[in-house]
């Protein structure tokens, strides 16, 4: 009986397995060892800088007057987190205030906000400008995640914002941004 062409193929190809299993599980226990010692030590924190500078320049393409207006710089993180959280992160320092956007997965927007001086304490930016415009209590939490909607409720309340966080007066936006935390947990 001839076996059919269909069978050959078949056999052909557990041959080839059979063949370069071996093959295969070398490369697989010797790749990742040939990265961490000839590549990810230099092209990781190249490539992460890459990615930084992307990121930077979509903040400063969607809030340039951060930079242009109010003298912001990119600085470092007062709590940088660790490299593989997968969480993007740019920090920017105005005089007075300090912002940090960060993403996730590029999913996730949110933007802190903490005074100069106190550059551990960050608050939601969506509460701190409930906070420092209490007239305007249209500002909700952006339904469309993206970093124009943000800078579009910032820069006509950044004044404010920037008298809020001021050292004279923080005490009391602090408390404020308290009550407002609280109310909405309770």
């Amino acid at each position: 009986m001839r076996p059919t062409p269909n069978t050959t193929k078949k056999q052909v190809i557990f041959f080839l397995i059979d063949v370069f299993r071996p093959v295969y599980y070398i490369l697989a226990f010797f790749l990742p060892l040939i990265w961490k010692v000839f590549f990810s030590w230099w092209l990781g924190p190249l490539l992460d800088h890459h990615f930084d500078q992307l990121f930077e320049a979509e903040i400063r393409q969607a809030a340039p007057f951060l930079f242009d207006l109010f003298g912001g710089k990119v600085r470092q993180p007062p709590q940088p987190e660790p490299k593989g959280s997968q969480i993007e992160r740019v920090c920017i320092a105005t005089e007075n205030i300090i912002f940090q956007f960060s993403r996730w997965h590029r999913e996730d927007y949110k933007v802190l906000v903490s005074p100069a001086f106190l550059p551990n304490n960050s608050y939601d930016l969506i509460d701190a400008l409930r906070v420092a415009d209490p007239v305007d209590q249209t500002i909700s939490s952006p339904k469309a995640y993206s970093w124009p909607l943000f800078a579009r409720l910032l820069e006509p309340r950044y004044h404010l914002l920037e008298i809020a966080f001021n050292r004279d007066n923080f005490v009391d936006t602090e408390k404020k941004l308290a009550e407002l935390r609280l109310g909405k947990t309770g």
